[in-house]
């Protein structure tokens, strides 16, 4: 998807911009908010956006003069799109001096304008895709929403174990140094103005969760994750476990947070933490001591702290995929659709006529929900598709008020997952398979173990590595070798360092294993190779493309 990055000191201006277009319908993911000129500078070091859309007065430095030092740092990319209350004409001038792609007045701002001024610039990065500033700009991927699917795995304790997290969040560029973590649910009620269905509560909602992130982000780095329309929780870092030394400042924060909604949105946000755990891969257990205390919260319409040892009678058990887990991992794995029916038939049967049992039967809905946007690669759009006809989509389960109406939603899902996995099977399989060679041809520099990659996609190895050979028809190993080697004769073409530094670049740690495999795959040595090419003699650059 194509990065976007907003910058404005006033933040009506911000979530304006946000809410102004479906983004997603232009290709185009909104990775950063800035509220000052030196913010805006760091995150696009950060970040990398392709487009950035800046107010020209702001506090520190202004819009142009962030413009002026990134086109000196980066080049062409990104493209700026420069907003003003001002129309003087030097103002103008100022833009068309650090070569802004657009200029648009707040006032005349519309929908219509800022559309056509995010064509233009979608049309102008086409003709930029090969710039050497930007090498990665085809292959970069909604980071975001893969930071999402991240931690709703990590809540709903969907990874297959501690390596698999480490290795993801590795990948995703997460870091967490805190000593400690907690996690909030916190939950948006109203307001009465908005109808309780629509793309109007959709808005408000998302706006209403950006804006969180950017006012609990302000005072010290937390990670925002939307759970469904009206809930998300909050990894917050903390100093300690022990709540009498991080219970205050978590409790100011939330509440600093809910006013400050409240004040925009005429909404009211209640909520409730966890215990803290000094190790984030246990975050799992502080986001399900919030989900219990939640229910007190929404009874008082506040924030509460989950408190070890007080009685819970009016907590329903909550629902645990412990005994299924694998199954159902192994449903989505290999698009068994029919292995997926038996399984959610079977929760339907169990929780069917039990209405004393609506809170764990709606956990489990959520779970499994839960896992198919995380398990397949294009879960959400699935699910969404299933439910397109409903007025909230697949979030209606969180409007269910009755056994009855859960058990329908899990019909629904039930019947229409199981239809289109069925007719996505073969396309889904290759579009996995494409995806780890992408992973592959970026990260040509590391080992590429096929425990590693298999955890960083979330199968398992052996599943994956079946799938990779049936669908690329040659092994996992093979495809890495011959990916490495044709990468090693263009390099050597383009006389990017010895063999020695070849090698290291593409991740051997001896020169001499490189330039044994490199004379098995291509018939001499890499100094043979290397002669060819000083002598004039054009070797065929032999690519892996046949393997896909």
């Amino acid at each position: 998807m194509i990065k976007l990055l907003i910058a404005d000191d006033e933040a009506l201006v911000c979530i304006g911009l946000q809410s102004m277009l479906k983004w997603e319908q232009f290709n185009v993911e909104i990775v950063g908010i800035a509220h000052n000129g030196a913010q805006e500078e760091e995150m696009i070091d950060k970040l990398r956006p392709d487009i950035v859309i800046s107010d020209i007065k702001m506090p520190v430095k202004t819009g142009l003069e962030v413009a002026a030092s990134v086109r000196q740092k980066y080049g062409r990319l990104p493209l700026f799109i420069i907003l003003t209350s001002y129309e003087e004409f030097e103002y103008a001038r100022g833009a068309i001096n650090v070569q802004a792609m657009d200029y648009l007045v707040k006032l005349e701002l519309t929908p219509d304008t800022l559309a056509a001024s995010v064509r233009k610039a979608i049309a102008l990065l086409e003709t930029y895709q090969t710039l050497e500033s930007y090498p990665n700009l085809v292959h970069r991927s909604n980071l975001q929403a893969q930071r999402d699917k991240f931690f709703i795995r990590l809540y709903n304790n969907l990874f297959e174990n501690k390596n698999q997290y480490l290795l993801q969040k590795e990948d995703l560029d997460l870091d967490l140094p805190a000593p400690a973590y907690l996690v909030a649910i916190c939950r948006i009620l109203g307001p009465d103005s908005v109808p309780p269905r629509g793309d109007k509560l959709v808005a408000l909602c998302s706006s209403t969760v950006q804006m969180a992130k950017d006012t609990l982000s302000s005072s010290a780095p937390c990670c925002v994750t939307s759970l469904d329309l009206r809930n998300f929780a909050v990894a917050l870092p903390v100093s300690a476990t022990d709540p009498r030394e991080f219970r205050p400042g978590i409790e100011r924060r939330l509440t600093d947070m809910a006013s400050v909604l409240h004040n925009y949105f005429n909404v009211t946000i209640i909520g409730a933490a966890g215990f803290a755990v000094e190790d984030p891969y246990l975050l799992r257990e502080s986001y399900l001591a919030a989900r219990r205390a939640l229910p007190a919260a929404v009874n008082g319409r506040s924030f509460e702290f989950f408190t070890e040892g007080e009685p819970q009678d009016h907590v329903h058990p909550l629902f645990d995929f412990s005994e299924s887990r694998s199954e159902i991992r192994r449903a989505f794995e290999e698009l068994d659709n029919q292995a997926l029916y038996t399984i959610i038939t079977r929760m339907i049967e169990f929780y069917g006529g039990r209405a004393d049992l609506l809170v764990p039967a709606t956990d489990a809905a959520c779970n499994i929900l839960y896992m198919a946007t995380s398990l397949l690669a294009d879960g959400e759009n699935i699910v969404e598709q299933i439910f397109e006809h409903e007025p909230e989509g697949y979030r209606a389960i969180y409007q269910m008020h009755t056994i009855e109406g859960v058990l329908s939603w899990l019909i629904q899902f039930r019947d229409g997952c199981s239809e289109m996995l069925s007719a996505r099977r073969q396309g889904y399989k290759e579009q996995v398979v494409k995806n780890v060679q992408d992973y592959i041809k970026r990260n040509l520099g590391t080992k590429l173990s096929l425990n590693q990659v298999a955890d960083v996609f979330n199968f398992s190895p052996n599943y994956l590595s079946h799938l990779f050979s049936k669908v690329a028809k040659v092994n996992y190993v093979e495809y890495i070798t011959e990916t490495k080697m044709a990468a090693a004769k263009e390099m050597m073409v383009r006389g990017e360092g010895r063999i020695y530094e070849i090698s290291q670049k593409l991740g051997y740690e001896s020169a001499f294993y490189f330039s044994k495999v490199f004379k098995k795959v291509a018939g001499m040595s890499p100094r043979e190779y290397m002669q060819q090419i000083e002598t004039g003699s054009q070797p065929i650059l032999e690519s892996p493309d046949g393997y896909r």
